[in-house]
């Protein structure tokens, strides 16, 4: 009895009541057992041998980590947050080709003597999933060819592994921060080692006072004046569509809360990046508008999505000179509003502003690549403002806004579109395409892909012929049990 109330007293607040206290001293010994767990299976010799093969096979295939893992392991030791003794690694890492090395990575386990293994879809397409005795070892995510060869190049290796570098690590976490319909209960953690990868991987180009942030003009119409007009239209002709500004201009605003050395002069150059739902559509009206007001030569290009980093986009021209992009949001992107003279201006926060810099930075495109240098101290621009101004949370400077423009995929829109996609692929289920969507393989049992019954409605499974068999057996046991106690009622009743 003693015992138990001396676990009251460092477990309990006054305030507390009988109940109150008791439950909290069975979650203290509920946390503790789990941790004690952990410890012993982190510790184990098998887990030890798990994590080196999934640390081979990334030295043998150059794939490249991110994530956790990947932040966790560039940083000093002093500074790494995983307790190896008590965490088991989840590697999730990058591969242009990750439906054949999650079955290669799942058939090295197997050969190992691993006999529970398994690799599988994610709900997230191109996201395969490989577990062992039941423990994720690996996420292995599709990356556009391009970006994949790009990050590579910049990767830091350690120990002979190779990891994102820290640009794009800081690309992925500004993209979380930015979502407010995202995955918010992770945005504590996301932020701690944002906080620790900035510490130690500075955002920092020495040359950028040399850099200029806005796009030159050549051959706009001839003359100053009409590039000013330009200017003016496009950027009224945005605001009156509800866009959300995030390029040059976006950054001119924000450059207002820096101190006037270091405030960048914004000229009244057309060169705008905005969001938009319907791209084409937008894009058509502002070539439409321009030449009505006596521009020639104005045209719209369409310009591809680059994996999941960049979305799609049009290019709007006059003559040879870009004065926008309108990119459609493949995501719920977190904005700010203003009012300039009477206009409310949709601004992008500086966590979305800088997610997509920095997947610029890293998309292989001649109209981003000659302009490597400004996406970067545009970057470093913006990383500033927003060190100056962390605790400001109002106006433009308000960071963690749960406004936000464009339609995220759901959970249930995902697992719609796998459904479709299984009505589609039901009869091919020996293709690679098949398996890319409904990869569920077994190295130890038979090979096949099949759809996983979580992501389909139960009569859409259609039953694999060894199924059948099974089904049709157990119909035949139970037809005759029903049999058997229909004649022993006759029997004995």
């Amino acid at each position: 009895m003693d015992e138990y109330i001396k676990e009251m007293k460092k477990t309990c607040t006054p305030k507390m009541s009988f109940e109150e206290c008791e439950l909290a001293i069975l979650r203290q010994a509920v946390d503790e057992t789990e941790a004690v767990k952990q410890t012993e299976i982190a510790k184990s010799d098998d887990v030890k041998k798990m994590i080196k093969i999934v640390e081979t096979f990334l030295r043998d295939t150059g794939n490249v980590c991110y994530g956790g893992t990947a932040i966790n392991n560039i940083l000093p030791e002093e500074s790494q947050f995983y307790n190896r003794d008590s965490e088991i690694p989840d590697y999730d890492f990058y591969s242009p080709t990750p439906l054949a090395h999650a079955k290669k990575l799942a058939d090295i386990y197997y050969e190992a003597g691993y006999t529970d293994v398994e690799a599988k879809a994610g709900v997230h397409k191109g996201t395969f999933k490989v577990f062992v005795n039941f423990i994720p070892m690996a996420d292995i995510t599709e990356l556009h060819p391009d970006l994949f060869e790009n990050i590579s190049k910049d990767a830091l290796v350690v120990d002979d592994i190779k990891y994102a570098p820290p640009n794009f690590l800081r690309m992925n976490m500004f993209l979380e921060l930015s979502r407010p319909q995202g995955d918010v209960s992770r945005w504590e953690k996301v932020l701690k080692r944002l906080t620790l990868l900035n510490q130690h991987y500075p955002l920092h180009n020495k040359h950028c006072y040399l850099v200029d942030f806005q796009r030159r003009m050549d051959s706009i119409q001839g003359t100053p004046e009409n590039s000013e007009k330009i200017y003016y239209i496009t950027r009224d002709f945005f605001i009156e569509n509800l866009c959300v500004f995030f390029g040059g201009y976006a950054s001119s605003l924000y450059s207002r809360y820096m101190p006037p050395s270091q405030r960048r002069l914004v000229r009244a150059i057309p060169d705008f990046d905005v969001l938009h739902d319907d791209p084409d559509k937008c894009g058509e009206e502002l070539v439409a508008r321009l030449t009505e007001k006596g521009f020639a030569n104005v045209t719209l290009k369409k310009h591809s999505e680059i994996g999941e980093i960049v979305p799609y986009h049009v290019e709007i021209m006059v003559s040879t000179d870009t004065i926008a992009f309108i990119y459609r949001p493949n995501a719920c992107h977190s904005y700010n509003e203003l009012f300039i003279r009477d206009k409310q201006i949709r601004v992008a926060t500086i966590d979305t502003m800088l997610s997509f810099y920095l997947a610029f930075y890293y998309a292989d495109r001649a109209y981003y690549s000659h302009f490597k240098e400004r996406l970067l101290c545009m970057s470093q621009f913006l990383f500033m403002v927003q060190q100056k101004s962390r605790l400001a949370q109002n106006g433009l400077l308000k960071r963690f806004s749960i406004k936000c423009y464009g339609k995220p995929p759901t959970l249930e829109s995902m697992r719609s579109e796998k459904a479709d996609k299984f009505k589609e692929l039901k009869k091919k289920r020996n293709t690679e395409e098949f398996e890319y969507w409904f990869l569920r393989y077994n190295p130890g049992g038979s090979l096949e892909a099949r759809a996983t019954k979580q992501a389909l409605p139960e009569k859409e499974v259609e039953a694999t012929p060894e199924e059948e068999s099974l089904k049709a057996k157990k119909t035949k046991r139970s037809t005759r049990r029903k049999r058997r106690t229909r004649n022993q009622s006759r029997l004995y009743g």
